[in-house]
C-alpha cells in the first residue's frame, strides 16, 4: 500500500553558534545567559513551636517562573546545597524581582517563615573564567520586611552554559512547578561511563563424585551458571556414576571491577523443564587467570552444607576481544583505548523542532542521549515543550575513525508523582547517527535532522532535530594509519568466535548495560538503553527482503549494463558505434607497447587521477543520511509492519499466519532462491570443464588448451608485430566477437555457448 512520501533530507542551518561570532569562540551552541541561584543552607529559622514543627524548604520566585528545594525534616539548621537556573531571555520586560521564600511543608503551622528579595538588575555578571562565586548569608524577614527570622546562606549571579552550576541546575520553566520535588534529579544533565567489558571463559570439564540416589539410574545432569541477572545452561550428559563430563565452554560478559561479581553454579538432575538440584558452589570472577597457562579449578558442590562432590573447571579472563554493545554495523570505538586518540568529535545539541505530543492534554517532556564507545550523554529535560532548546555542548575522544555516534531523543516519563508506580516509561522519539569517516577534519556541520519512527501502522514522521558538530583530528599521519590496522582487536582473528557466539556476548552486554545504568543516580531506563542500542531481536522483514534484493540488483546493474551495451555492439545495432569499438581496439594495444612500462602506467594513474577528482569535486555536500527509498518504508503494507513487529511466539492467529504472511513468505523465498540457483548454476558452468564430471567434454577443453599453447609457443620467438603476442591473441578473440556482421551471423548459438550449456550441474542430482 503506497503512502505518502515524507521528506527525509538534510537541511543546512546557520544557528548562531560561538564558532560564528566574531570573538573568534569555538563553542557549537547557541550562548544564552541565566540567573543562577545556589541555595547553600540555612541557620537559627525562628517557628512558633520550636524545631521539632519546621520542614523548611526554599521557593525561587521570578514572575511565573518558581522551584521548590526538597524539605528537611524537623530542622531549623537545614542544609541544601541546590541550584536553580532561569535563561533570560524567557522572562518579562517588568519582571525586575527574584524572590526567595523560606516555607515550612507543616501546613497546620507557619507556611512563611521568610522572605529575601533581590533587583535583578544588581545581581553580578560570572565570566566563565572566573573562579565560583563565594555564598553568604542573608538575613531572613517576614513578609513584612521587619522580624528577623533567621539567615539563608546563597549567592546569586548571572552566567552561561560555561558555568560550572549549568548541568547540576534545576531549570526554570513554566510548568516545573507541577514537578515533584524528588524528581528533579531526573531532568537534569548526565553524564554515563560504561566500564571495559571482558569475556570470561569457564570450560566445565568433569564432575567427581557426586552424590546421587541411585547411581546406576539413566538420568541426565547439567550445569547451571548465574551471574547477576544471566543464567547459562551446559549440555545434558549422562551421569556416569556420578562423574559427567561435559568438556564444554560457557562465554560470560563480566564488567570491571570484578571485586563483588560472583558467579553461582548448581548441578541439576533432569531435563531442563524438571529437574532437581544436587548442590551448589560459588567462584569469585576476580580469582580468574588472566595470562597463560590457564590453571584446573576444582570446586567443592555444597548440598544443605554438607559435601556433595567436586567440578574441575578452568576460568579464564579474556579482555582481547572487543564485546559490542550496540548494532556491529553502527559500532563506535571497536578497539580499546590503549593508546592516545586520532582525535575528537565535538556537538553541540541544540534544539528539535515539530515533535509530537506524547503525553495528554499535548506535553512532551524531551530530553537527548548521545552515545559513543563508553560514554554517555544525556541533556536536561525541557518541560512542556514541542521545541525545546538545549544549547547544550559535549565532546568524544576518537579512536577509529570508521565509527558512528547516535543520538536519540526521548520523552521523559518519570517526572510526575506516581509515574513509578503506574509503570511510566521513557518513550523514544526517534534516533540520528552520524559516520564520521564521512566528514572533513575541523569543519563545523550544522544541520537539521529529521526524525522518524518506523511502527507497525507504518512511517511516522517525529520532528526534527538540530545538531552543529565537528572532527578535529589531531594528526593527519595518525588518521591515515588507522586505516591499515585491523578493524577489530588481533585476537577477533587469531581465535575468532563463531556469529552465535558474538551475538550471545552482545545480549549479555546489552543487559550489562541496562542494570549498569538503571543503577545510577539519575537512573538511565532500560528502554532507553535498549532503544540506543537498537538491541530489539532481528527479525522476518519482507520489507528488508526487498530492500536488500534491489541492492543486489544495484550491484550488479553496472556489469549487465555493460553486457547489454556489448551485445548491442556485437549486433551492429549501431554501425558507427561498433566501427569506433573495433577501430579502438586495434589501435590501443600497439600504442600501449610503444609506450614504456613506466610512462604507461604514470599515463593511466595520470587519466585515473583526473577521472576521481572529477568524482571529488562532484561528490555530495551533505552527508550520508537515512534513505527511506532505499529502505522500502513507503511501499510497505500495514500487514508487512505489523509482521516486522511482531515478537516470538506470534500474537495473531493461526489463519492470519497462514492465509496473510506464511503463504506470502513461501512465494517471496521461491523467487529468491530461484535467482541464487541461477547464480550457483553459471558457477558450477564455468567450474566443470576441468573437472573430468563429463570425459568427453573436459578431454577437448585439454586438446584446444594444448594446440593454442602450442601455436603460441612456436610462434612467439618469430613474432614481429609492434606488440606482444598475448595481445594479438586477446585482439582476435575481441574482434571474433565485434566483426560478426548480421549478414554473416547464423541464429544458432554459438560453439562456445553450446560448449559451457552441456556442462553437468550438481542441480541434476538433487531432488
Amino acid at each position: 500500500m503506497a503512502r505518502q512520501k515524507v521528506d527525509s533530507k538534510l537541511k543546512d542551518i546557520s544557528p548562531s553558534i560561538g564558532a560564528n561570532m566574531i570573538t573568534g569562540a569555538t563553542d557549537l551552541i547557541e550562548i544564552n545567559s541565566f540567573f543562577f541561584v545556589r541555595i547553600v543552607r540555612a541557620r537559627y529559622l525562628f517557628v512558633r513551636n520550636g524545631p521539632n514543627h519546621c520542614d523548611p524548604y526554599v521557593e525561587v520566585r521570578v514572575g511565573r517562573f518558581q522551584g521548590t528545594t526538597p524539605s528537611i525534616r524537623s530542622s531549623i539548621d537545614p542544609v541544601w546545597n541546590h541550584v536553580f537556573a532561569l535563561e533570560i531571555g524567557q522572562t518579562q520586560i517588568h519582571e525586575t524581582i527574584l524572590e526567595i521564600f523560606v516555607k515550612n511543608n507543616i501546613p497546620t503551622y507557619d507556611e512563611y517563615i521568610g522572605r529575601i528579595s533581590f533587583d535583578i538588575s544588581d545581581i553580578p555578571i560570572r565570566p566563565p573564567s572566573d573562579c565560583a562565586l563565594q555564598s553568604q548569608w542573608y538575613e531572613i524577614e517576614d513578609l513584612r520586611g521587619k522580624q528577623f527570622r533567621g539567615e539563608l546562606m546563597l549567592s546569586c549571579w548571572k552566567g552561561t552554559q560555561a558555568d560550572e552550576g549549568f548541568y547540576g541546575a534545576w531549570h526554570l520553566q513554566t510548568d516545573a512547578a507541577s514537578i515533584g520535588v524528588y524528581n528533579i534529579d531526573n531532568t537534569r544533565s548526565r553524564m554515563y561511563i560504561m566500564p571495559k567489558i571482558w569475556c570470561l571463559r569457564v570450560n566445565l570439564i568433569q564432575a567427581h563424585g557426586l552424590l546421587l540416589e541411585d547411581e546406576s539410574e539413566k538420568s541426565s545432569i547439567f550445569i547451571r551458571a548465574t551471574l547477576g541477572n544471566l543464567t547459562f545452561t551446559s549440555k545434558l550428559v549422562e551421569n556416569n556414576n556420578g562423574n559427567p563430563k561435559w568438556n564444554e565452554q560457557l562465554l560470560i560478559s563480566v564488567a570491571e571491577p570484578f571485586d563483588n561479581q560472583r558467579l553461582f553454579f548448581s548441578v541439576e538432575k533432569g531435563t531442563l523443564t524438571s529437574h532437581k538440584s544436587l548442590g551448589t558452589c560459588v567462584f569469585l570472577v576476580k580469582n580468574a587467570d588472566k595470562v597463560s597457562p590457564i590453571s584446573v579449578r576444582t570446586i567443592v558442590v555444597e548440598q544443605n552444607g554438607g559435601f556433595a562432590g567436586k567440578i574441575s573447571m578452568m576460568f579464564y579472563l579474556d579482555g582481547g576481544y572487543h564485546i559490542f554493545d550496540d548494532d556491529p554495523h553502527y559500532g563506535t570505538d571497536l578497539s580499546p583505548p590503549d593508546k592516545p586518540p586520532i582525535g575528537v568529535f565535538e556537538m553541540g545539541i541544540l534544539n528539535a523542532r515539530g515533535l509530537p505530543a506524547i503525553k495528554a492534554r499535548g506535553r512532551t517532556d524531551a530530553y537527548c542521549v548521545a552515545k559513543y564507545g563508553p560514554k554517555w550523554i544525556r541533556t536536561r529535560t525541557v518541560v512542556n515543550s514541542l521545541s525545546p532548546n538545549w544549547n547544550e555542548q559535549c565532546a568524544f575522544d576518537v579512536y577509529d575513525p570508521c565509527t558512528f555516534i547516535t543520538i536519540s531523543v526521548f520523552d521523559n516519563g518519570l517526572l510526575y508523582e506516581g509515574d513509578i508506580a503506574s509503570g511510566a516509561k521513557d518513550t523514544g522519539i526517534g534516533k540520528v547517527r552520524i559516520r564520521l569517516s564521512d566528514m572533513e577534519t575541523n569543519k563545523i556541520y550544522s544541520y537539521s535532522y529529521p526524525l522518524f519512527e518506523l511502527q507497525p501502522c507504518g512511517l511516522i514522521k517525529m520532528g526534527q532535530i538540530q545538531l552543529a558538530f565537528k572532527f578535529c583530528c589531531l594528526s593527519k599521519l595518525n588518521l591515515y594509519f588507522m586505516y591499515a590496522l585491523t578493524k577489530l582487536p588481533k585476537q577477533h582473528y587469531a581465535k575468532p568466535l563463531s556469529p552465535t557466539q558474538l551475538h550471545g556476548l552482545r545480549k549479555q552486554s546489552v543487559m550489562f548495560v541496562s542494570s549498569k545504568l538503571s543503577k545510577s543516580e539519575p537512573p538511565m531506563r532500560r528502554e532507553v538503553v535498549e532503544y540506543v542500542l537498537d538491541s530489539r531481536e532481528i527479525m522476518w522483514s519482507m520489507r528488508r527482503a526487498r530492500a536488500d534484493f534491489e541492492r543486489i540488483n544495484i550491484l550488479v546493474s553496472g556489469l549487465v549494463a555493460l553486457y547489454t551495451r556489448f551485445d548491442e555492439i556485437c549486433k551492429w545495432e549501431n554501425p558507427n558505434v561498433t566501427v569506433m569499438v573495433i577501430i579502438v581496439v586495434i589501435v590501443v594495444p600497439v600504442v600501449l607497447d610503444i609506450c614504456s612500462p613506466l610512462p604507461q602506467h604514470l599515463f593511466w594513474h595520470f587519466i585515473l587521477c583526473i577521472y576521481w577528482g572529477w568524482k571529488y569535486a562532484n561528490r555530495p555536500k551533505k552527508l550520508a543520511h537515512v534513505n527511506l527509498e532505499l529502505s522500502n518504508v513507503h511501499t510497505a503494507s500495514v500487514d508487512e509492519l505489523e509482521e516486522e513487529f511482531d515478537p516470538i511466539p506470534t500474537r495473531f492467529g493461526d489463519n492470519v499466519i497462514r492465509r496473510n504472511r506464511y503463504d506470502r513468505l513461501r512465494i517471496v523465498a521461491g523467487k529468491y532462491a530461484a535467482l541464487m540457483g541461477d547464480f550457483a548454476t553459471i558457477g558450477e558452468k564455468l567450474q566443470y570443464p576441468l573437472s573430468w564430471q563429463d570425459p568427453t567434454v573436459t578431454m577437448l577443453v585439454m586438446i584446444a588448451c594444448l594446440i593454442v599453447g602450442f601455436l603460441i609457443l612456436r610462434f612467439s620467438p618469430s613474432w614481429s608485430f609492434p606488440f606482444p603476442l598475448r595481445y594479438f591473441v586477446i585482439l582476435v578473440s575481441v574482434l571474433y566477437l565485434l566483426i560478426n556482421y548480421p549478414i554473416f551471423c547464423s541464429p544458432s548459438p554459438s560453439w562456445i555457448y553450446n560448449l559451457i550449456s552441456r556442462m553437468p550441474l550438481k542441480l541434476d542430482y538433487m531432488i
